[in-house]
């Protein structure tokens, strides 16, 4: 497709492309790795945004010292919504690489506990965020749409958050799972090695040794 919103190609380097914004970088990348490298970007992106998010409206909503502003165009409710999906999405990639499917759920809470029998947490600040962004939407809706589907307000309450903390509380998790992340898939890759290499005899051998590092918590 080509026109004026979108095109997939340009004819050289010109001024043209200057105007223009990559979607993503992941269609650059190798087939085989370019998978791996899509997970990460889009998870990359949202908590990228979110970042900017915060930084705009703490601005707008704090213009000075002694002001607070309430906007009816306020941006609360969209940054709540990448930090939860960032955090889903991180989760998810966590349990696909553990469990080897996709997991095709959107409830947060029911995520969380799923990936704490699968590895050891143990953060009252990361169960605390979870537990506030599960209050604040418990089914990846709440922060989408206004009504649910039979016309009633979702949000009926007044609610005040600390964004700054959420943010720090995101990215902490973030780093968390993502160094989880890239360690399961670093073993998985160095079994195969050994596989290849003639190192285990079978895959049963495989299997036992990945046993004991997942219930090593590694």
């Amino acid at each position: 497709m080509k026109n004026k919103y979108i095109r997939d190609k340009f004819n050289g380097l010109t001024e043209e492309v200057y105007k223009w914004d990559c979607v993503s970088i992941s269609p650059f990348f190798r087939e085989e790795i370019r998978n791996q490298k899509a997970e990460r970007e889009i998870v990359d992106a949202y908590l990228h945004s979110a970042e900017c998010l915060y930084m705009c409206f703490r601005s707008e909503n704090n213009p000075d010292a002694k002001i607070k502003v309430f906007r009816t165009n306020q941006m609360c409710m969209p940054f709540l919504f990448l930090c939860r999906h960032t955090i889903e999405l991180s989760i998810k990639g966590v349990l696909n690489n553990k469990q080897g499917k996709i997991k095709k759920i959107h409830k947060l809470k029911e995520l969380w506990n799923e990936l704490n029998e699968e590895i050891e947490i143990n953060n009252s600040d990361f169960d605390m965020l979870i537990d506030v962004l599960n209050t604040i939407d418990d089914d990846g809706c709440k922060l989408r749409y206004s009504n649910d589907g039979n016309g009633n307000n979702y949000n009926n309450k007044p609610c005040f958050i600390r964004a700054d903390l959420i943010l720090k509380t995101t990215k902490e998790l973030y780093n968390f799972l993502l160094k989880r992340n890239h360690l399961m898939l670093f073993f998985h890759l160095y079994l195969h090695h050994l596989l290849k290499s003639g190192y285990f005899h079978c895959y049963y051998c495989c299997y036992c040794y990945y046993y004991c590092f997942r219930h090593l918590h590694l």
